[in-house]
């Protein structure tokens, strides 16, 4: 059977349809298992703001070459830059396309009639309950998409042809928010203005809005004045009074569009546009009897309130978790803990490899509006699908979107953006539709975890500067070796290490012959390249587990494990060497005293020191009156 993959592109601007919108794209995966839905959501809003601009760059994660087919909820993409940008890149790629509710270039439409919808609500309060005085709040006019224009134009025929004087009608440009209702009845009741007989709201949010602040006020719908919508979402359904209003079964309409897409992918479709029916809900708030059985208020009132409890009680279990993390592994298992709270079986966390790697932002993109080349799963669901067994953070491109097997045993997945203020950290992955979306409460969900991941990186970089800072604070900054700070952390612990571990320890106390006049003959330049120089043939002698400090300016100690072997020899052999090949002009020449310990008492070492270092002393004896590097 020909397997069809899909995207779709969506916006929660209006998260109680998105959520309607995905259960008919879920329900049509369910009952074709040969597509492949991949959901690409996010918060994006109208503003072009640099966080909207990282919302909306989910869009850019997909590469619509690994498509059959795009379908795309074009009224929800309220910023008009974003549409432009999707339909080119159906125009470049030649992608089949649809899109709902809202024109694109390259795609096929498949709508209602916005216009004749609210002409005929407009046409049923105006001749069904005698409305004469009217006002319109709008929904965006000028940002691409034609359904505030078109609801604002059903509204002016419906009043034209009933005869209404135009000073009898009132168009409030609007942009679609509940705020928008609620300024409008502000300032009616700040103004003390004559109440209009109705309100034709462009859509339920305005319309409740305007509602609440009225019936605070001591206002009475439908007897003072009549408020519609359009939309019928729940919190219509459940508002008091019962709104009048749109309906269109949302859920119906993206399965229709999924049917009209495949239909166009395979050649049987190429209509550029398609009618959705509507349906006007005469209700309460015009003035008609009450369409909601009480059963019905009843069941969503229970539904949702015990929804609600559980869903604050997993929040606060879950935030408390996140904000004390320090570690990814930490990540990984609290969201594994309470993925119950996505309201899905698995959750996916992927992270671009460079926020990944680099605690430092200046190493990141500076285009921090796209993602990276390469993604790292760190958090791989709860299904038991392992990626790769030996590596717990698996790399995979960021154009599979997945790694295998995961991509390829899921038939429907949503994909969300995660970024911290405009820096974005990656994207989270879910197999199903969380509940929390019909109330946007999922948004609050991925802000705790962006601010956890965020928590997690500044952890790791305040623990990498700590360790760099740790570093400096016993190694010596010419040479590199342990200092005296270093000494007592980590050269008594060698020490003692060393006595109980192997029963015995060399101590050798080194010092560099005729530092002086190097220093005074070629200069300090020279004079450090010299202990440099003593340093790094220590280092290549010394073995793992020894102890190696530069002691004073140029003398040297070193704990090592008592081995059959000569360790000043060696080291002598060393200088000689690099004198034959250095080429600098002075000649490096080392004494050294060496002093093995037998002995059990670990509190000691100081005592061996102080012999070593006579030790050393009594061979540069020998050298007394030796000028090395005498001009």
């Amino acid at each position: 059977m020909k397997t069809y993959n899909i995207a779709y592109f969506t916006a929660d601007w209006n998260y109680e349809l998105v959520e309607t919108t995905l259960h008919g794209l879920k329900q049509y995966t369910n009952d074709h298992g040969n597509v492949y839905m991949r959901v690409f959501d996010c918060f994006g809003k109208d503003q072009g703001t640099p966080k909207d601009l990282c919302e909306y760059a989910i869009f850019n994660l997909p590469d619509l070459s690994h498509f059959d087919g795009l379908l795309i909820q074009g009224n929800q993409i309220v910023l008009g830059s974003v549409r432009e940008a999707i339909s080119r890149r159906v125009i470049e790629t030649g992608i089949p396309a649809v899109t709902i509710d809202c024109p694109m270039e390259g795609c096929t439409l498949i709508t209602l009639d916005n216009r004749l919808a609210v002409h005929d609500i407009t046409d049923h309060v105006i001749r069904r309950h005698g409305a004469r005085r009217l006002v319109h709040l709008t929904g965006i006019l000028e940002n691409g998409c034609p359904e505030g224009m078109q609801r604002r134009d059903g509204f002016l025929d419906a009043c034209r042809e009933n005869g209404i004087p135009e000073e009898d009608i009132q168009v409030i440009p609007c942009t679609w928010r509940t705020s928008d209702g609620v300024q409008v009845a502000q300032r009616w009741i700040r103004e003390n203005l004559p109440l209009p007989d109705a309100f034709i709201c462009g859509n339920d949010d305005m319309a409740l809005g305007l509602i609440e602040v009225l019936t605070e006020a001591g206002y009475h719908l439908p007897d003072d004045v009549i408020v519609t919508g359009f939309d019928n979402l729940a919190s219509s359904k459940l508002s008091s009074p019962r709104l009048a209003t749109i309906d269109r079964d949302y859920t119906r309409l993206n399965y229709t569009a999924l049917d009209v897409l495949i239909d166009k992918i395979n050649g049987d479709e190429n209509r550029d546009f398609i009618p959705f029916p509507y349906t006007v809900i005469k209700s309460e708030s015009c003035g008609c009897p009450e369409t909601m059985h009480s059963s019905y208020l009843r069941k969503k009132h229970f539904q949702q309130n015990r929804f609600l409890k559980n869903f604050y009680v997993l929040q606060d279990q879950m935030a408390e978790e996140l904000f004390d993390v320090s570690s990814l592994l930490d990540l990984r298992a609290i969201i594994e803990q309470n993925h119950e709270i996505f309201g899905c079986d698995n959750v996916y966390l992927c992270v671009n490899d460079y926020y990944f790697d680099n605690y430092d932002k200046s190493q990141w993109q500076h285009d921090s509006e796209t993602f990276g080349d390469r993604m790292v799963l760190t958090v791989g669901g709860q299904d038991g699908v392992v990626v790769d067994p030996d590596d717990p953070y698996p790399r995979f491109p960021t154009r599979d979107l997945l790694p295998d097997p995961i991509r390829r045993e899921k038939h429907f997945l949503i994909f969300y953006p995660l970024h911290y203020n405009t820096y974005s950290i990656g994207y989270l992955v879910m197999d199903g539709i969380s509940q929390a979306a019909k109330m946007n409460l999922h948004k609050s969900i991925f802000s705790f975890l962006e601010i956890a991941i965020e928590n997690v990186r500044k952890k790791g970089l305040l623990h990498h500067l700590n360790g760099v800072l740790d570093n400096l604070y016993v190694h010596d900054a010419l040479t590199g070796l342990y200092n005296r700070f270093g000494y007592a952390r980590y050269g008594q612990q060698t020490y003692r290490d060393l006595i109980r571990e192997k029963g015995a320890a060399r101590i050798l106390f080194i010092d560099m012959d005729d530092m002086k006049g190097i220093n005074d003959r070629f200069g300090h330049e020279y004079g450090d390249a010299a202990i440099c120089a003593a340093a790094d043939i220590l280092k290549a002698i010394a073995a793992p587990g020894d102890f190696l400090m530069r002691y004073g300016g140029d003398e040297f100690l070193m704990i090592a494990a008592s081995r059959n072997d000569d360790l000043a020899g060696q080291i002598h052999d060393a200088v000689e060497n690099y004198n034959r090949k250095s080429g600098n002009p002075f000649v490096l020449s080392l004494s050294i005293g060496v002093i093995q310990s037998m002995d059990q008492d670990e509190h000691m070492l100081d005592r061996l020191v102080q012999a070593a270092d006579s030790e050393m002393y009594k061979n540069k004896s020998a050298h007394k009156g030796f000028a090395p590097n005498a001009s």
